[in-house]
């Protein structure tokens, strides 16, 4: 993209919200219970919104060792998370949106030697008389929004923990070994508890920097592989929404009737 410098939205972003500005129309990826789920919150779709990065995955030196190269790999998916979620956010700033439901991520290998980080969520407006003081993001769907307000929450932001870990072990060749039976293997059960915790860890920072009183884990992935039967290698990633309290009761203000009397007219 010659006439793009890199910064703020791709050319092909400022084109589609020059569209949805001309045309008036608004489009949702939000299902019908997260369409009516949103609308019971206050919110209504502005427009389909989306953040995208290819980033190249080749390594720096081809005599790094695995858990250099499984690091530079966490550190990628952690810069792709944040400029998708980014550029999804200007997005929706540039739609004149209170906020965005229902973010999802997808990951894609290209050839092998890049790898694309898509965010793709539904821009909404709040119509209440107080509005958000800034662009709120969160992976939940408009019904599970509606009954977090109702409990006296609000979605803060979309939060993000990657991490990467390894672990060179001799005796793990001798562990995986057919006449081995079914024991333990160190170096993986090392691996995968300690990566999962750096993620969570990673993810509830995240939630504190956004200065949010806590979070909800969505989504919780892990990729291992070993290494010439020696060591193994892990990355895991953690995605959720941090929230904040803005009612200080049990639950939220509501008009609702617990208990419906039958001879009520």
């Amino acid at each position: 993209m010659p006439e793009w410098d890199g910064r703020g939205l791709p050319p092909v972003a400022r084109a589609r919200v020059g569209r949805f500005a001309e045309s008036g129309l608004k489009t949702s990826l939000l299902s019908v219970p997260g369409a009516v789920g949103a609308e019971v919150a206050g919110f209504t779709a502005v427009g389909e919104v989306m953040g995208c990065v290819v980033q190249q995955t080749a390594w720096t030196s081809l005599g790094q060792w695995a858990g250099d190269q499984v690091r530079q790999s966490a550190d990628l998916l952690r810069n792709g998370y944040a400029t998708a979620l980014d550029r999804l956010a200007q997005e929706a700033t540039a739609l004149g949106a209170d906020g965005v439901l229902g973010i999802e991520f997808t990951t894609t290998s290209l050839d092998g030697v890049m790898q694309e980080v898509v965010a793709l969520g539904t821009a909404v407006r709040a119509e209440t008389t107080q509005r958000p003081r800034r662009l709120f993001t969160t992976d939940l769907p408009g019904q599970d929004v509606g009954k977090l307000m109702q409990a006296g929450w609000v979605p803060v932001r979309v939060a993000v923990g990657v991490a990467a870990r390894a672990a060179y072990d001799y005796s793990m060749q001798y562990q995986t070994s057919t006449w081995a039976g079914n024991v333990e293997v160190d170096a993986p059960t090392k691996v995968v508890n300690e990566v999962r915790a750096a993620a969570r860890t990673e993810f509830a920072r995240a939630i504190r920097d956004s200065g949010a009183d806590g979070g909800i884990v969505s989504d919780l992935r892990l990729r291992t592989w070993p290494v010439q039967e020696r060591a193994v290698v892990g990355i895991a990633s953690v995605t959720g929404t941090a929230i904040a309290q803005f009612h200080a009761g049990r639950a939220a203000p509501t008009s609702a009737l617990k208990i419906l009397p039958l001879n009520r007219s």
